[in-house]
């Protein structure tokens, strides 16, 4: 045994938590593995089953509404936007970076702000807020007043990633949580193939007089601005007030998120909690892992276009072959909870995608003068280089504990991770074409750094969980609320790898 169980009555002060009411001694039991019968089995079945047709389905698709107004911008580039705004230099780029610049900026504060209010309030908000942004950049007339809005943009979006993985997290039990947000993280490759054939389309029609790369935006931004309002009618917020359950089922899952210490109806803020996640060093690492392996798979996305474009292809073309690599890009996603699950963890399963991404970028460097291969290395690091960036948030949320923790934790990683696509944003620059050296580089050295922190990472949790088994900790002394505070430092809490 790893830690030594109180012979007290567990103390109140935990009346924030709802789930708790009548079975407190339940904290006691943190981490311990519970024996469904046949009967919770099912009802856990059923549970998930609603779950997955109702609330991961809408943030599902409005993550992969978020793609498309994310990728609209690259696609505007090359259907008029450029020439109609008469971008030079680093217009682009700046347009394409601020947007990172803004989600930076405002996410941790998005995060804490969801803590106090109702999720599904906090969700529909952000993507309605975005949608008027992207129905403002048709708006733009000049360099200033688009990086303006993509700004806005950023800043308005901020929460909804780190919200969505928050929200899963608190509706489905730690071992279903990481195939959950593989779903959800390959949603966006869903946006990103519909993106391509849609601005295509787009780009060949005219509508009320307006340019090609202006009804790109208004459509989009309609898109998810209506897909919001169907939000406040679809989401709930909590397990336990949540109507679409029964009671059986809401009892038992109230058991296993005690149990697993993720009940997430307190809207209190645990400030040790939010301390620790500051001071821990492995939020740090996942925080790395997920700035090396968003700067190299943004490259399709806010690339993908014009480097297609610039070995030959037309507007049009172009367009449509960014389906295949996002198409790719999704299938890369979609399959990472099953290629954790064969390769025995998360940290593999990044370092085998980062080993092919790798073998893409050196491609695109080695043969830069064949437009075959350089279509080749696209394909290559499409697939590969999304896959760390949904495996490493999944694989950080499953090794998190606490009512805040597990929200610091990812709006840290989510901010400063996020930041990795600010600078790929300047190192792939027009001038540079057709072979974007310095683009290619940079990614691959991003790629590198990816690998070797997810290695020593893996080594870190691992040794520490050794440590746990041959060390043991009294907590027999410690309140509800202190074993709850102690989060993923709990003695009998294991480390997933």
């Amino acid at each position: 045994m790893a830690s030594t169980l109180p012979s007290q009555a567990p103390s109140p002060g935990n009346e924030e938590l709802p789930l708790l009411a009548g079975i407190d001694a339940a904290v006691f039991d943190i981490n311990k593995p519970i024996e469904l019968t046949a009967k919770e089995q099912k009802q856990l079945d059923s549970f998930t089953r609603k779950c997955d047709r109702r609330l991961l389905l809408f943030v599902c698709a409005g993550y992969a509404l978020d793609s498309l107004n994310k990728m609209a911008l690259s696609n505007a580039k090359i259907a008029g936007l450029t020439k109609d705004l008469d971008l030079h230099g680093y217009d682009i780029n700046v347009a394409l970076g601020v947007y990172y610049l803004g989600s930076f900026i405002f996410q941790l504060p998005s995060n804490l702000v969801l803590k106090r209010l109702k999720p599904s309030y906090w969700l529909c908000g952000s993507m309605f807020a975005w949608s008027l942004a992207t129905l403002l950049t048709a708006r733009a007339r000049s360099a200033e007043q688009l990086a303006a809005c993509r700004f806005v943009f950023g800043a308005v979006q901020a929460g909804y990633l780190t919200g969505s993985l928050y929200y899963i997290s608190y509706w489905y039990p730690r071992d279903l949580v990481r195939q959950r947000m593989g779903f959800f993280y390959a949603s966006a490759g869903l946006g990103g193939i519909c993106i391509g054939p849609l601005c295509a389309a787009l780009t060949s029609v005219e509508v009320l007089g307006l340019r090609p790369w202006q009804n790109i935006f208004l459509f989009v931004g309609s898109l998810s601005l209506v897909w919001s309002v169907v939000g406040l009618f679809v989401l709930q917020d909590y397990p336990d007030t949540a109507t679409f359950i029964t009671d059986d089922e809401r009892r038992l899952i109230g058991r296993l998120m005690v149990r697993q210490n993720t009940v997430a109806s307190s809207r209190t803020v645990s400030l040790r909690q939010a301390g620790m996640a500051i001071r821990d060093s492995k939020i740090w690492l996942w925080t790395l892992i997920d700035f090396c392996a968003n700067g190299a798979t943004q490259v399709n996305g806010m690339f993908g276009p014009t480097i297609i474009a610039s070995q030959g292809y037309s507007i049009q073309t172009a367009q449509l072959l960014t389906a295949l690599t996002n198409f790719l890009a999704f299938s890369g996603m979609a399959s990472i909870a099953y290629v954790a699950k064969y390769t025995r963890g998360s940290s593999t399963a990044i370092a085998l995608s980062n080993v092919v991404t790798i073998v893409g970028f050196l491609v695109a460097l080695l043969a830069s003068g064949n437009t075959q291969a350089q279509l080749a290395a696209l394909f290559l690091f499409s697939f590969a280089s999304p896959q760390p960036a949904a495996h490493g948030p999944a694989w950080e949320m499953a090794n998190q504990q606490g009512s805040t923790k597990p929200a610091m934790a990812a709006a840290l990683t989510s901010a400063f991770g996020g930041l990795g696509p600010l600078a790929t944003a300047f190192v792939y620059r027009d001038r540079d074409s057709p072979t974007f050296v310095m683009g290619h580089s940079v990614c691959l050295a991003m790629t590198v750094v990816c690998l070797l922190t997810t290695v020593v990472l893996r080594w870190k949790l691992g040794r520490e969980n050794t440590r746990r088994d041959h060390v043991s900790m009294d907590i027999s002394r410690l309140t509800i609320a202190q074993i709850q505070d102690m989060a993923d430092n709990h003695p009998d809490f294991r480390y997933t790898l």
